[in-house]
């Protein structure tokens, strides 16, 4: 009898453990394995005409010892970190009465002096999701919009919005998620004006479920955040879906200009310069084709747990065990 326990218990202690290895295995993986190494078989993107980096007050340079800045199109500025692993990009939008700036950054290191050296408007920020690498730094912002969903707005108490360790997917970072005030709530295909400049708010799931997307329809530019980049997608999160990234996809396919340049908010981990991630629209398309391969069991990738798939020459994409391809 007391063995017959004895062999239960260490059953169950088993089965929790194994448990345990499964529900943290996105983010172990990510931790230990996402190096650079990994990503240096996908070719470089090549230079696109027309959007290399024009003069400006910081365009093309490195400011603060930590950001670089590049003019993309008039008014509009890519800033990434190429100290960061992977890079991540942050764009600003200009208008005539105010400035937006997509994604807070990485670091809690202080954008706002690299932002006033292009701009002196007021800077609204909204990050296209919730993990740490796009909000670290709301923490040095008073004017932050949000898109409204029940999910965001589950987490907003008392007038300042709370990350969830979930949400936020930095597990081990000391003083853990910023808290952050919104001070405007955008409800989805809203319009953010910028004085002559409108911008709408796509909510784009995929990547997570509250992702959205900024279109800036006169410039025939889409900041698509994590959803599209180019290098690796991450569709292995706890609440990212294959089948929300085919709908995104079908939907942006069928409502955005067939011409129009999209920027995503990480680059180069395969030994490219480091310059703003554009891609077009046909890349989108090819997204669409493997999660929707992936889900049908045509697509061929490989690895046990997280398992990378093919894409196109620029990208793949990391999809969980067979049984997470919702």
């Amino acid at each position: 009898m007391k063995l017959w326990k004895g062999a239960s218990v260490a059953a169950a202690v088993l089965a929790v453990l194994i448990g345990l290895a499964l529900a943290f295995a996105p983010i172990l993986y990510a931790e230990a394995f996402m190096g650079p190494a990994w990503l240096r078989q996908l070719t470089a993107p090549p230079s696109q005409a027309g959007y290399d980096a024009r003069p400006g007050p910081a365009a093309g340079t490195v400011a603060e010892g930590y950001w670089r800045v590049q003019q993309i199109a008039p008014a509009t500025w890519a800033i990434g970190e190429p100290q960061n692993d992977p890079d991540n990009y942050e764009y600003l939008l200009v208008g005539k009465t105010r400035a937006l700036l997509i994604d807070a950054g990485s670091t809690t290191r202080d954008m706002r002096p690299v932002l006033a050296g292009l701009t002196s408007l007021p800077v609204t920020v909204i990050p296209t999701h919730l993990h740490f690498d796009h909000t670290n730094g709301l923490r040095h912002f008073a004017d932050v919009a949000l898109i409204d969903l029940p999910q965001t707005r589950a987490s907003f108490h008392e007038g300042r919005f709370h990350l969830s360790r979930y949400q936020f997917m930095h597990l081990g970072q000391a003083g853990g998620p910023p808290v952050f005030p919104v001070t405007k709530w955008v409800k989805p295909d809203g319009v953010i004006d910028l004085g002559g400049r409108q911008v709408q708010v796509l909510s784009t799931p995929g990547h997570t479920a509250t992702s959205v997307s900024i279109h800036d329809p006169a410039a025939k530019l889409l900041f698509t955040g994590d959803l599209i980049y180019t290098t690796t997608l991450y569709a292995f999160m706890p609440d990212s879906s294959l089948s929300a990234y085919v709908s995104t996809a079908d939907r942006l396919l069928a409502t955005i200009p067939a011409d129009t340049t999209i920027y995503g908010a990480h680059c180069c981990r395969n030994d490219a310069p480091a310059q703003a991630p554009w891609m077009k629209m046909n890349d989108l398309r090819d997204v669409r084709q493997a999660a929707a391969d992936i889900q049908s069991g045509k697509g061929r990738g490989r690895g046990l747990i997280i398992r990378r798939f093919p894409v196109n020459s620029r990208m793949t994409l990391l999809t969980l065990y067979p049984f997470g391809n919702r």
